[in-house]
């Protein structure tokens, strides 16, 4: 066999063998959704953009 393929071999078997240990187990529970699902939408938290809020109880500093 050519070397280039023995190569390809040994690299399959060896993903095949360690793919338990990894991280790459988890392409087995993704769902197929996540490929169609549609954009997120990120909003910025820049405090000037957000404007003046009331503060919310409970969330005073500790030494006021």
């Amino acid at each position: 066999m050519p070397v280039l393929y023995q190569v390809h071999a040994v690299v399959g078997m060896l993903l095949i063998a360690l793919l338990p240990y990894t991280r790459l187990v988890h392409m087995f529970s993704a769902p197929v959704q996540y490929l169609t699902r549609p954009y997120v939408v990120y909003r910025s938290r820049d405090p000037r953009r957000l404007g003046p809020r009331p503060d919310r109880r409970g969330w005073e500093r500790a030494g006021s």
